[in-house]
């Protein structure tokens, strides 16, 4: 079974990655917006999760203008 904690970052992570993908929100409003402390907590968290750097994830999946 999952902790509430770690059901709320999965889901935290996943609606970054739309963020990442879809919008053009620099990585501290996403940060700020998921109500995660810093930036690089963010950071830390995804890349625990996904494997990606932020910047990684949003140059590999991110929308091509």
């Amino acid at each position: 079974s999952i902790t509430l904690t770690d059901f709320i970052l999965n889901e935290k992570v996943k609606l970054a990655k739309n963020l990442l993908i879809y919008s053009d929100y620099s990585y501290i409003e996403i940060a700020t917006y998921l109500g995660f402390s810093s930036q690089s907590h963010l950071g830390t968290q995804f890349k625990k999760h996904t494997g990606y750097t932020l910047r990684q994830y949003r140059e590999i999946y991110g929308r091509k203008e």
